[in-house]
């Protein structure tokens, strides 16, 4: 199985550190390439942050309220799944 890793895009917030609010799909869901996966804020300010492709998500990495950095993994996507 090859899994695609949705990583946190840079948000333009200046290397500051982003926290999970809300995770949006489940282990085992499938989900649709745009489709947003988890909710993060910093600031003040809420992103959707969206599946780079259209899978099954196979496994969370960030647990909510955790912080996260520009690029680190969220999530893995089975696209064959």
């Amino acid at each position: 199985m090859t899994c695609i890793e949705a990583r946190l895009p840079d948000l333009g917030l200046s290397g500051r550190l982003v926290r999970a609010t809300v995770w949006l799909a489940s282990p085992g869901n499938f989900v649709e390439r745009g489709e947003p996966l988890v909710e993060v804020t910093a600031g003040g300010v809420v992103v959707d942050i969206p599946a780079p492709a259209s899978g099954v998500l196979t496994e969370r990495l960030v647990a909510i309220d955790e912080q996260i950095g520009c690029d680190a993994p969220l999530a893995t996507i089975d696209p064959e799944g």
